[in-house]
């Protein structure tokens, strides 16, 4: 056997990202840190799996890539928000080649990453929370309602929207200010832009629109987005994505997920960046218009690997696709049928088993239903996410 070569901290199942025939010149070199719901799963593509006990929060991830590191490491391979930062900080300590830490608090930090875009692109008006002068600018130039997020998150989970200046206090009073950072309020439509880029530039990147906001499951009200193909619009997003990729720090080949809000004159509004691939179903809808999938280009860069050939040179597929997620809502689902799906319907998932009671959503990502669909255009795969609403409607039954 190999040593250890490649780290690959991964916590996504094979049935989604089959890691084993993606990386299969070096599975022997690799040793895989994950849960241990996964490790079981790739069992059969690597021999060298180490579990640990809380993937998403403690130090465990980062303890075990140290101690990997500490025996001799070429590279180190991950995907999710939750690794960006602590793999960055491995890399820098033990020489390997990939993301730095100032580079990670660049897409990580809400704060910081707005501060380093403003110069490029509008943003919304925003302060950190625990800097009292910038507050008291904000609130005495911009009116209610104002946004409190924490400055590290994704899937929108710790963010709210307050209405007036004493909830403000309230909101703050409750928070850690040294994690959150409050912002202008901007009406109107939200965008997501997805691509690829590396040292500073485009290398693909599709514009869709969301159907309802990143919000909505708050109010148990499922998030749907479909590609663009409006050409103005789409150029307009796509000047964006290039105008912010460049305002910051540049990057080995990377995925990346960036959110623009539409105000109600037509202008388009920086909202945030990640440096990984956008969460719910982006991953099928980009792969449909990318013709291979991007995680598997990534990870393969990562590891050393060629990656798919000059993406710039790719012709697009026609039509569109888009996403469904259906959260669930405060209640008891007692059962979900199995329905006859119309042919435009490319993917369909239920994520629950039944009885089961929620207490409603948490994140923007939250799905008890997932549906993937194509279509001729924008239109048509907006009427599509319409007609799997009803689906979804009409196949969950709640007590």
């Amino acid at each position: 056997m190999s040593r250890p070569r490649i780290a690959v901290t991964h916590r996504i199942p094979p049935s989604v990202t089959p890691l084993g025939d993606w990386l299969r010149e070096v599975r022997d070199e690799i040793v895989l840190v994950t849960t241990a719901e996964c490790a079981e799963l790739y069992r059969n593509d690597f021999r060298d799996i180490r579990v640990v006990p809380d993937y998403s929060g403690g130090d465990h991830v980062e303890r075990a890539l140290e101690e990997l590191a500490g025996r001799g490491l070429d590279r180190i391979v991950s995907g999710t928000e939750d690794d960006v930062l602590r793999v960055a900080r491995v890399r820098e300590r033990h020489g390997i080649p990939g993301m730095r830490v100032d580079a990670a608090r660049h897409f990580i930090d809400k704060h910081v990453m707005k501060s380093a875009v403003r110069e490029a692109v509008r943003v919304p008006a925003f302060a950190a929370a625990d800097d009292p002068p910038a507050l008291r600018a904000l609130r005495a130039t911009v009116p209610p309602p104002y946004v409190v997020k924490p400055r590290r998150g994704y899937a929108s989970r710790g963010v709210t929207v307050v209405h007036d200046a004493d909830r403000l206090d309230h909101e703050l009073a409750a928070r850690d200010l040294g994690a959150s950072m409050v912002e202008e309020f901007i009406e109107g439509r939200m965008y997501h832009v997805d691509g690829l880029m590396r040292a500073g530039q485009l290398l693909v990147c599709y514009p869709s629109a969301y159907l309802n906001t990143c919000l909505s499951f708050q109010d148990s009200t499922p998030l749907g987005s479909a590609q663009l193909d409006d050409g103005g619009l789409r150029d307009d997003l796509t000047r964006l994505a290039a105008q912010v990729v460049s305002a910051l720090p540049h990057t080995d080949l990377t995925p990346f997920h960036l959110e623009v809000f539409g105000d109600r004159r037509g202008g388009l509004v920086f909202c945030e960046i990640a440096c990984r691939l956008g969460g719910g179903h982006i991953m099928e809808t980009f792969t449909h218009k990318l013709g291979t999938n991007p995680v598997r280009i990534w990870y393969r860069d990562q590891a050393g690997l060629p990656a798919e050939g000059d993406l710039g040179a790719r012709g697009e597929p026609s039509g569109s696709a888009g996403f469904l997620l259906v959260p669930p809502r405060p209640g008891t689902v007692l059962r979900i049928d199995t329905p006859t799906l119309p042919d435009f319907v490319t993917g369909f998932t239920v994520n629950t088993d039944c009885p089961r009671t929620f207490d409603g959503a948490s994140a923007s990502t939250d799905e008890m239903l997932g549906f993937v669909v194509n279509g001729r255009d924008y239109t048509e795969v907006s009427q599509h996410l319409q007609l799997c609403m009803s689906i979804a409607n009409e196949i969950t039954h709640w007590a």
